[in-house]
């Protein structure tokens, strides 16, 4: 009787701590706190995980955070345990139609209406794949019917209107404009598109209008300054023009294709100095955008610097070898250079690319035959734009400007008492048996947790370390640790080998050794690639050092101390991780793939391990699986993960 009892107690609690964590992750998701939402549908899913509210509330979360492929996880999750949830046929539906997987949307979409066939907002997102697929009157039809379902719903009059507009019916599309915004009048959107198609219609003063109205109603949405600098343009006010393109960077500092236009209106106005550090602004947000590097290049030719010009020109050529325009500017670039042999290569490239494009009894189409990917198109022809305010931007992780580089190399650290409980810590922490225990009988202010945070940045542990004495410490690892976060790596290392084999502690000397050895190495590299920088003289030196690509750290050692240690811990995923990350440091990609797969065997919930692996991939090229990685990597809690799906993972 008794036991029973304790089962109902025990499945009530459960119950009681599941809807605590779903309310949290609730209240989050309504302020917007999407990565935290997601914290606490992990805890909600730890007590419950056959209960899909938790699944399909942790998707929106993941759907507004960009991560389109773990939204589509949890939907999918969620109509596995409740198929006849139409919440998630439709937000599934709209996921898979933010991935281009039009098919799959539809498909979703008539499920839902299967279930419940007078939601008009299932009709108007049918519609929206429509118009995605081009087919506008298709659009029109789920517009119609979704008027008739509620005839005062301003969506779907604002649809309809841009449906009708790619159908040239400009008239008939600025009508139910005209609706939208009577039917709601507060709406930015509405505003915005009306403005758009008077545009169109050549009536600038109403589209000012327009314009002006919607940034009264959200002056931090830069898609309407971008629409107004067009209006502005059209009229010939390109001061104007330039000042909203401003305030659109202002507010998106990574709207690349607004600084492109910026950089092209400061090269019409012949202010070429002014263009060329937008440009550089262009090509490090979009790296592979031609049209950036020869636009750029053109700017240097007008400044008469023509080596930079062909730099330019060159990496132009490198993206699209095909570029005949590319062929030619570099040709009179080297010209101006007195190149004659080069300048005369690149004319006759350009002749010869010309002379293709223009055969008539061949296949034009045949000298492009390697770009028959359209993706590579896409990519070097892309230019970031997403028109999402400063303020929209400060609650989304996945709009942060981020370094995209690999987590650091894991090691056991002292942290302070109250780092077990802070619930944002900077860098995670992790725990095994051996740890567990070791805190536990430790009569110290000080934990000892696993963790990719650098060894520098526990300075107050090393002055607690010199005083610590225990007998379940080493005094040789305690010793250790104080030089390696101090910096005195040989005095670390010489700590460290002492305990190489401890039946206790060799195996976490083993991975510390590993980290330092690393560290060292890193460091030796760099006062290297300074040491002929280093002089006394009463000129500076205008040369700048820098790392040949043919030198690159010694990870030998640091890799051997692994090979060393895994023969005896093979089952331990955080020493497979540092092998992961020796072997990317080293540029061996697939060894650091099949390594970090293993630590992920072994440490399921080790983010840093899905997260590496995931740039490792992208570097490769293997987008999809990469994405699928960032995806755990956000839902583990990594919020970098969401900065590099949003770049990548579009």
């Amino acid at each position: 009787m008794l036991s029973a009892f304790l089962l109902a107690y025990n499945l009530l609690q459960a119950q009681v701590n599941y809807r605590h964590f779903v309310l949290a992750g609730r209240i989050d998701l309504s302020e917007e706190r999407f990565f935290e939402s997601i914290r606490n549908f992990n805890t909600a899913l730890r007590y419950n995980g056959d209960n899909f509210e938790a699944y399909f509330l942790r998707g929106v979360a993941k759907f507004n955070l960009s991560d389109y492929q773990g939204a589509l996880d949890d939907f999918s999750k969620t109509l596995e345990i409740h198929p006849l949830y139409v919440r998630a046929w439709h937000y599934r539906g709209i996921t898979h139609d933010r991935m281009s997987n039009y098919f799959d949307a539809k498909a979703d979409f008539a499920r839902a209406l299967e279930i419940d066939p007078y939601n008009a907002d299932l009709h108007i997102a049918n519609g929206a794949t429509s118009m995605h697929l081009n087919e506008f009157e298709a659009a029109i039809e789920s517009y119609n019917m979704a008027l008739l379902i509620n005839p005062r719903l301003s969506t779907a009059y604002l649809n309809r209107g841009i449906a009708k507009r790619f159908l040239d019916q400009l008239d008939e599309a600025l009508e139910d404009l005209d609706k939208a915004v009577y039917l709601d009048y507060f709406s930015t959107e509405a505003w915005l598109r009306r403005g758009m198609v008077r545009l169109e219609l050549d009536n600038y003063k109403a589209a000012m209008e327009d314009f002006n109205q919607a940034l009264e109603l959200d002056n931090q949405n830069p898609l309407v300054y971008f629409q107004r600098a067009l209006a502005f343009l059209q009229s010939g006010d390109t001061l104007a023009a330039l000042q909203d393109y401003e305030q659109v960077n202002v507010l998106d500092r990574r709207n690349a294709l607004t600084y492109y236009n910026r950089a092209l209106l400061r090269s019409m106005r012949e202010e070429y100095e002014l263009a060329l550090p937008l440009y550089d602004l262009v090509t490090a947000i979009n790296p592979q955008n031609v049209y950036a590097w020869f636009n750029r290049g053109v700017t240097y030719f007008q400044l008469k610097e023509y080596p930079e010009a062909v730099e330019d020109f060159s990496k132009a050529i490198e993206l699209f070898p095909d570029f005949a325009g590319a062929w030619i500017n570099r040709s009179v670039a080297r010209d101006k250079m007195n190149d004659n042999k080069g300048s005369r290569a690149d004319y006759e490239q350009a002749m010869a690319i010309i002379k293709a494009l223009n055969n008539k009894e061949g296949n034009p189409d045949s000298l492009y035959a390697r770009y028959a990917d359209s993706t590579y198109f896409d990519q070097i022809f892309e230019l970031e734009s997403d028109f999402i305010s400063g303020e929209s931007r400060k609650t989304r992780v996945q709009f942060r400007e981020i370094d995209i580089v690999p987590f650091g190399l894991i090691s056991l650290m002292p942290f302070p008492e109250k780092a077990k409980t802070d619930p944002k810590p900077d860098y995670f922490m992790y725990s095994d048996l051996f740890v567990s225990q070791l805190n536990s009988e430790l009569a110290s202010p000080l934990n000892f947790l696993l963790t990719t945070a650098p060894a520098h940045h526990f300075m107050t542990s090393a002055e607690r370390l010199s005083a610590l004495s225990d007998e379940r410490l080493p005094t040789d690892f305690a010793e250790a640790l104080n030089q390696q976060i101090k910096g005195n790596y040989q005095k670390a290392i010489e700590a460290y080998e002492k305990l190489i084999g401890n039946q206790d502690w060799g195996f976490y000397a083993a991975l510390n050794l590993s980290v330092v050895l690393a560290e060292r190495a890193e460091l030796v590299l760099s006062a290297d690639s300074y040491d002929n920088a280093i002089m006394i003289t009463r000129r500076k030196s205008t040369q700048v050092p820098v790392v040949t690509e043919d030198k690159a750290p010694d990870y030998q050692p640091a890799k051997e101390m692994l090979q060393q240690l895994l023969p005896t811990a093979l089952k331990n995923g955080f020493a497979w991780y540092n092998m992961g990350n020796i072997h990317l440091q080293m540029q061996n990609f697939h060894p650091a793939i099949d390594a970090y797969s293993e630590a992920i065997n072994y440490e399921p919930t080790l983010a840093e391990a899905y997260y590496n692996r995931a740039l490792t991939l992208l570097f490769l090229g293997e987008n999809e699986l990469a994405c699928n990685d960032l995806s755990k990597a956000g839902e583990l809690g990594l919020s970098e993960a969401y900065a590099v799906i949003k770049r990548y993972c579009q």
